[in-house]
């Protein structure tokens, strides 16, 4: 299974980009709808360079995120990379990055997801719980997911499936997994044939089966 980045989301983060250029523009340069530095006949008063020097520092940082945010949703609708991949091998998270981070479902104990509240714009998000039986192979520095101890959690709230899907189809493939490696480990138990057999014992008093003819009488 290949879970890619809903294109819809990522459209709307590319018009992001485009209004926050705009923005830019119309503050540093145009002033078609921002109010301008203060001036005096075409003159900036000393209130209005400051105006101008603020103004400059908010186009640039609107001009850096609407470029980054613009660049980043083109650059993934053309590319296409999955952002996770559900195969034999293990679970694949963000691909797009130095190939992803492989967590091998012989790591993997169990895999859920939940729902929560984002601690910054309290916001609604996704994500995928996948709870590992040591300390799971996953850089840091992957912004897709984060760790504590030896679970993983994953941000799907741009992914074009739920998140709650996508756990379903690591659930079965994680068991798939193990019913695979029951077989291949199982040895089957080995049978030991007993043969006794009973002898008499030679001081036995048993009387002999045998039995004496009995001499027949004298007719006379």
């Amino acid at each position: 299974m290949r879970v890619y980045r809903s294109p819809l989301k990522l459209f709307v983060f590319g018009i992001v980009g485009v209004v926050l250029i705009a923005a830019a523009a119309d503050i540093t340069f145009g002033n078609w709808v921002s109010t301008p530095p203060d001036n005096t006949d075409g003159v900036l008063t000393t209130r209005g360079q400051a105006q101008q020097r603020g103004d400059l520092l908010w186009g640039g940082a609107m001009v850096a995120a609407g470029t980054l945010l613009f660049g980043a949703s083109v650059t993934e609708l053309v590319r296409r990379k999955p952002a996770v991949v559900i195969d034999a091998e293990g679970f694949i998270v963000d691909t797009g990055v130095r190939g992803g981070a492989v967590i091998p479902w012989g790591s993997v104990d169990a895999i859920s997801s939940r729902v929560i509240s984002d601690p910054y714009d309290g916001s609604i998000r996704e994500q995928l719980v996948i709870e590992t039986r040591h300390d799971p192979p996953v850089p840091i520095d992957l912004s897709a997911f984060a760790r504590d101890g030896n679970t993983v959690y994953v941000d799907a709230h741009d992914w074009a499936n739920r998140v709650t899907e996508v756990a379903l189809a690591a659930q079965g493939t994680h068991d798939y997994f193990q019913r695979t490696e029951a077989v291949r480990l199982y040895e089957p138990p080995s049978i030991v044939w007993e043969t006794t057999i009973l002898q008499p014992d030679k001081g036995s008093d048993t009387e002999s089966d045998v039995s004496e003819p009995i001499p027949e009488e004298d007719p006379e």
